[in-house]
């Protein structure tokens, strides 16, 4: 491996472990990524402490990348839709959100994969689900209107619906390229399109 700025090695060391941690499972060794990484393994503590440590950055740093670019993009909806009504501008919010941020994020198989694998503590599953299904909820919620029935529903069952499903399309990416089955990004974002369309009894505006 030709020599490279500290950066672009921390980089390198990130994406190649990544990618050995998903497909291989944690009990791949930092002698191991340093192989495939073509560089000392030495090189590998010099930006990390632990296997423990490159397994929480590489989590960490992959969500709030998503999720930085995630709210950029609704912000940058909420400010081309100032002065429209409420309803309207969360429709185009979840389109978007449907369209583009959930292919985003399930594009990413191997930190998908990183995250089940690291359910507990260190991953912090239930915060990134908790944060996805609450965004969802409020965008549902101000589509519908008040006095709807997805606005009235039980909130906890509600809550408990929507993260059911996300938690279903992460686990079905992760288990998809391990068991053969014919299932792809594609139909999962189409089915949780229409399920949401069909919830609300609304069509969802085209991507754009």
């Amino acid at each position: 491996m030709a020599r490279a700025r500290p950066e672009e090695k921390r980089q390198h060391i990130l994406e190649t472990a990544k990618r050995l941690f998903a497909l291989e499972g944690m009990g791949i060794s930092m002698g191991e990524i340093a192989v495939a990484a073509e560089i000392p393994v030495g090189s590998i503590y010099t930006y990390f402490d632990s296997k423990q440590a490159l397994v929480e950055t590489i989590i960490e740093e992959g969500w709030n990348e998503y999720r930085e670019w995630l709210e950029e993009g609704i912000q940058a909806r909420r400010t081309h839709s100032a002065g429209r009504p409420a309803s309207e501008t969360a429709r185009g919010i979840l389109n978007f959100f449907m369209d583009e941020a959930l292919p985003r994020l399930f594009s990413d198989v191997h930190l998908i994969m990183l995250l089940l694998g690291e359910a507990g503590a260190s991953a912090k599953l239930r915060e990134k689900l908790d944060y996805l299904t609450n965004l969802v909820i409020s965008l549902v919620s101000q589509c519908a209107g008040p006095g709807s029935a997805q606005a009235t529903a039980d909130p906890k069952l509600f809550h408990t619906g929507i993260m059911v499903l996300l938690l279903g399309a992460l686990e079905t990416l992760a288990l998809a390229p391990l068991t053969g089955i014919e299932i792809s990004t594609g139909d999962i974002q189409r089915f949780l399109r229409q399920t949401g369309e069909n919830a609300l009894g609304i069509s969802l505006p085209g991507k754009g």
